[in-house]
């Protein structure tokens, strides 16, 4: 039996003599101005007709990603949300990248390895990522993507769906339990009342095709919608290609005014994802399109299959009173080629099933507004995990062969409360019990079964205050838990089977205040500082005996302190210009390895600085034309702060123009991304062995296309 012993907790020495860090002066003068700003604005909205000042809701968003309906404006969460336009229209949606960059806090990396998936880091939440996403809950219609051990995969979610992206930026395990540093909600289309056919053929560089087919309708108290889609791209990198296919269907039934089934069924094929594999800075600088070596000898890459189905029912039962089922399942078919020969070809068969009970209530208590969600979450994860030789690609001697199991069972409350016209509280809480364990099939080396057992409980607690017409103050404190993956725990450094027994959670706490709020209709803004504490923080490394294999080791503390700024301008009616800014200063407190001591140094993969700046011309006939230009400030590779990765600087174009008649709708449109052919990592391997820290970005990428849609225009 593996146990794990928590050490006592112990205060953070101080840092006596140091500076004031000049970055903090600078940012503190920047804040004096924008708040001087916001105040002239302010006094100038004073001025205008009552009629004209409104709380801005940018329009009455209600966010679902809170658990309790919020507005945009006056939820007590820092929370980001992304709209169709700038998901779907005129981009070549390959990756939740092209939609994410503009979101404060949030920085993604890996977008162009699509054997490796994407890597979204939130607050640094997830920047540890081997491969897909760590540390970050992620829902599409309201079901977990993401595993109960805290993993997720996007390659089986289509942007060509995509609704709304509503994004938590912070800690947020009061509302989803394990392996919530932030939680990303997205939402895909429902059907109109208007049915429609639409396609959309896309072309562009590197070989890179995509055909897309889609069909809705409503049909009295039925409708559905219906995807598929096919992409291909041979890649910028040799042995980067990638091939796949994927079919979505939405069925919805309201069998009377008060009740609702969704059935929701998605499957994915994809027969190749190459992985082009890390090279040197060196390596990079001479030729970015070259693969490694050994990627090429060993054949690396992945086949994935992956199917998933949910049933959700909502029913509105007194006045005020409504109860949601849901249930799904999922399973996920997954073979792997890594760059070394022992242990170097995965197999790996997921199933992961579970369901959850909500009751909501809304209504009065003590003659106040009161909103109260309780439920039960319960989900169960079955991997069996099979490792053999690579013998330059084919499969060989079996090294390994365990069922790994990860259940949790939890339940919470979330409460709102409206104190005053002005003053909202809300309070939630979330206890979660995670049983995780491993039963060795693979017995020529000895039984390295085992189990463990984690409890938690994470508080969150908020509170939004309207300074004014237009502007609301928030402050929040949250907690977030995260256990190893189940991948994690079975890379073990021993080079046994069972778990690492030396991994420990990862736990934080965040305290956030923040700024939001518009004037005149024309200006809305977004800002918040945010502390966040951590302990035992999961950290990533290679050992040179199984080069391109990632292990994980705990940090003793760690300390993040940012600030996250965007702002939203109405220039002229046909010109909009979005912005975003972030801060990040996150350091280890207290982490010492057999290599050194780390105290003071930078968390690798994460810029201090990250900025982002959109504009965008819609005119009264349809045409569009976008700019979208990103800076991301200098950042380290591995956790000694000596191999730097210099800052760079993309740009990208987008151009749609439709031509618009009484029963279709036809959209020609063409774009640029990196469009100054700009040489950069698209990720960065933290704490690779042999200095194999970067994977270049895609140089210059053109690509166009054209939708055509019968049936009433509507949205792309």
């Amino acid at each position: 039996m593996l146990k794990i012993h928590f050490p006592p907790r112990i205060s953070t020495p101080g840092r006596e003599g140091k500076c004031l860090n000049p970055a903090w002066y600078l940012l503190g003068m920047a804040l004096f101005l924008f708040f001087l700003a916001a105040g002239s604005i302010q006094a100038q909205t004073d001025s205008l007709p009552a009629d004209s000042l409104r709380l801005l809701e940018l329009p009455a968003v209600e966010l679902t990603a809170t658990r309790l309906a919020f507005s945009s404006q006056r939820a007590p969460l820092a929370v980001s949300v992304v709209d169709q336009a700038l998901v779907q229209r005129a981009q070549p949606q390959l990756s939740l990248q092209e939609s994410m960059q503009a979101v404060p806090g949030v920085f993604t990396l890996n977008a162009e390895n699509f054997a490796q998936d994407l890597r979204i880091a939130i607050r640094g939440f997830g920047a540890r990522a081997a491969f897909g996403i760590r540390g970050i809950k992620l829902l599409v219609d309201g079901v977990p993507e993401s595993t109960p051990d805290g993993q997720a995969q996007l390659d089986n979610l289509d942007l060509g769906l995509v609704e709304r992206i509503e994004v938590v930026r912070g800690p947020s395990s009061g509302l989803y339990g394990n392996a919530s540093g932030g939680v990303i909600s997205i939402r895909t289309q429902q059907a109109g009342e208007n049915p429609y056919v639409e396609g959309r053929l896309s072309v562009g560089s590197y070989g890179f095709q995509r055909y897309q087919l889609k069909t809705a309708a409503q049909l009295g108290k039925f409708q559905y919608v219906l995807y598929n889609a096919y992409t291909q791209i041979k890649g910028y990198r040799e042995h980067s290609g990638m091939k796949n296919n994927l079919l979505n269907a939405r069925l919805q039934l309201e069998p009377d005014s008060l009740s609702r089934i969704v059935l929701l069924f998605n499957h994915l094929y994809s027969p190749q994802a190459d992985d082009a594999g890390a090279l040197t800075l060196d390596q990079m600088a001479e030729n970015p399109r070259q693969a490694r070596d050994r990627n090429l000898a060993f054949a690396t890459g992945e086949e994935v299959e992956q199917g998933r189905l949910a049933l959700q029912y909502q029913r509105r039962l007194a006045k005020g009173h409504q109860l949601r089922l849901r249930s799904y399942y999922l399973y996920r078919d997954f073979n792997n080629r890594l760059p070394f020969e022992t242990g170097g070809r995965v197999s790996l068969n997921r199933t992961y099933w579970g369901g959850g009970l909500n009751y909501l209530y809304q209504g009065k208590l003590l003659g106040l507004e009161y909103h109260s969600n309780v439920g039960l979450d319960v989900d169960i994860q079955n991997d069996h995990r099979q490792r053999f030789d690579n013998l330059q690609g084919e499969q060989g001697e079996k090294r390994l062969d365990q069922d790994e199991a990860f259940r949790s069972t939890a339940a919470f409350w979330m409460q709102k409360l409206r104190l005053l016209p002005a003053w909202e509280l809300s309070l939630g809480m979330r206890l979660d019990v995670l049983h995780l364990e491993a039963r060795d099939a693979f017995l020529t080396n000895g039984d390295d079964s085992g189990s463990l057992s984690y409890r938690q409980f994470n508080p969150i607690v908020g509170m939004s205050y309207v300074l004014g017409p237009g502007m609301v103050l928030y402050t929040n404190l949250a907690t977030s838990f995260e256990s190893p993956a189940l991948s994690e725990l079975s890379a073990n450094p021993a080079g046994s089977g069972g778990f690492n027994a030396e991994l420990k959670p990862q736990r934080a706490t965040n305290y956030e205040l923040g700024l939001r709020g518009e004037a005149a209709g024309k200006l809305a803004w977004d800002l918040a500082l945010f502390s966040i504490a951590l302990r035992d923080e999961l950290v990533p490394y290679e050992l040179p005996d199984f080069p391109g294999r990632t292990f994980f080791r705990n940090a003793g503390r760690s300390a993040r302190k940012g600030i996250e700024a965007s702002l939203k301008w109405r220039i002229i009616k046909s010109l909009e210009l979005q912005s975003s800014y972030t801060y990040s200063d996150f350091r280890y407190r207290e982490y010492t390895t057999p290599d050194g001591n780390f105290e003071g140094n930078r968390l690798p993969a994460i810029p201090p600085h990250h900025f982002y700046l959109g504009l965008t011309y819609q005119a009264s006939r349809g045409f569009m034309a976008r700019l979208q230009l990103r800076r991301v400030g200098e950042m380290y590779a591995e956790d000694f702060n000596e191999v730097r990765i210099a800052p760079f600087t993309t740009l990208n174009m987008q151009l749609a123009y439709p031509l618009v008649f009484n029963q279709w709708e036809m959209e020609f449109f063409m774009g640029v991304n990196n469009l100054l052919d700009a040489t950069y990592p698209s990720n960065i391997r933290i704490n690779a062995f042999g200095m194999r820290y970067v994977e270049p970005a895609t140089g210059r990428f053109v690509f166009g296309g054209m939708r055509l849609r019968l049936g009433k225009p509507g949205q792309p």
